[in-house]
């Protein structure tokens, strides 16, 4: 795998942003990696928002973009003295997707990390996390669980088309401490000889990209349709991060996300990483 040297995280400062923002920088601490934080400043939303505050109190105070840095390099100053890390903050102005696709475009980003909502208790994605996913430039981990600790268990989608083997062989180069588990979901009913021959091709893989890691990856088959099947395991094992292959930007024509990579997102309670 290539190796990991920049890593962006997107924050809005809300809940869900901070849990994105700890786990970047579990990610940037374990390859060494360069962290950009970046905040999007919406300049139309806050110009809505001004009819509806008091504008005498609001002349009162800095400028909202002028808060916004002081608290975006407040926070970059108090992670590279906390971690030890190269941590850059980036401030833009426009849509929150579109200038984050920019920005992830122009600094060769291995990979981009985002909350899944603003507030975590809530399933789903929210709308700019939805427009993100729908076609990324590079993998993205949409977090929705705050944790002071590393994935533990990683949970992969592989059907053993060559996406979702890049997808798997991304995830084991970015969490290389944790245990991987690669699932194929055959549907119900498959027949034995099927689902033999499955689990000896998944096994085979599981083998050869177990090779220089810390632990042997597990392959599994798994008899349920695949939305349902990945969300099960992702449960029962329990995962901290489920692993999907997104077929991403094709000859510059947005994608649409995979029906079982719509599901997952909307009703995992873990995170999960988008690999194009």
């Amino acid at each position: 795998m290539t190796p990991i040297h920049n890593i962006v995280v997107a924050t809005d400062f809300s809940p869900g942003a901070a849990a994105a923002v700890e786990r970047a920088v579990q990610v940037a601490q374990t390859h060494g990696a360069v962290l950009r934080l970046l905040h999007a400043f919406d300049a139309s939303a806050w110009h809505s928002l001004q009819g509806v505050f008091d504008p005498r109190r609001l002349s009162l105070e800095p400028p909202p973009d002028v808060q916004i840095k002081r608290r975006l390099n407040d926070l970059c100053a108090s992670l590279a003295t906390q971690t030890g890390l190269q941590v850059e903050a980036h401030f833009s102005v426009g849509k929150a997707d579109a200038a984050i696709w920019a920005y992830v475009a122009a600094h060769n980003t291995a990979l981009l990390v985002i909350g899944a909502r603003a507030e975590l208790s809530i399933l789903g994605l929210g709308s700019t996390a939805s427009r993100l996913v729908r076609a990324p430039y590079c993998p993205v981990l949409v977090v929705r669980c705050a944790s002071e600790r590393p994935y533990g268990t990683v949970l992969a989608s592989v059907d053993l088309s060559a996406q979702t083997k890049r997808a798997a062989t991304v995830a084991m180069g970015l969490f290389p401490a944790a245990e991987h588990h690669l699932a194929l979901a055959l549907g119900p009913g498959a027949q034995a000889s099927v689902h033999a021959q499955a689990l000896h091709d998944l096994d085979q893989f599981a083998r050869s990209l177990s090779a220089n890691a810390q632990h042997s990856a597990v392959a599994e088959v798994l008899d349920d349709v695949p939305a349902r099947a990945l969300l099960e395991r992702a449960a029962a094992l329990p995962a901290d991060c489920v692993v999907i292959g997104h077929h991403g930007h094709d000859g510059g024509t947005e994608v649409q996300l995979g029906n079982m990579a719509q599901q997952v997102l909307q009703h995992t309670l873990r995170d999960v990483l988008l690999v194009p």
